[in-house]
């Protein structure tokens, strides 16, 4: 279970994450840069990310959402690119 965690920590950084319970919306993992930051999510509430709620919810009602081994099939070839691409920086620093 703290590996999937890991995972859906990883994919909030290219975007928000949506958590659902039985197809309804609970949470939303949304990355930030710093302490400061999350203490203005946290405390304000703000617009924008109301507006990701909403979003997300709309697009909720207009399709099913993605299965989850859909998922996480996702997230492991975003994964694989990942690496392959720090890999990839390794090998060009290590020729400089």
């Amino acid at each position: 279970m703290a590996a999937q965690f890991d995972d859906f920590l990883e994919a909030s950084r290219e975007q928000p994450v949506l958590v659902t319970r039985n197809g309804k919306p609970v949470a939303v993992l949304l990355a930030v840069q710093d302490k400061a930051e999350a203490e203005r999510l946290a405390s304000s509430r703000s617009r924008s990310l109301r507006s990701v709620f909403q979003k997300s919810h709309g697009q909720l009602q207009q399709a099913p959402g993605v299965p989850h081994d859909k998922f996480w099939q996702e997230v492991e070839k975003a994964r694989i690119a990942r690496r392959s691409t720090l890999v990839r920086g390794r090998e060009t620093l290590a020729e400089v």
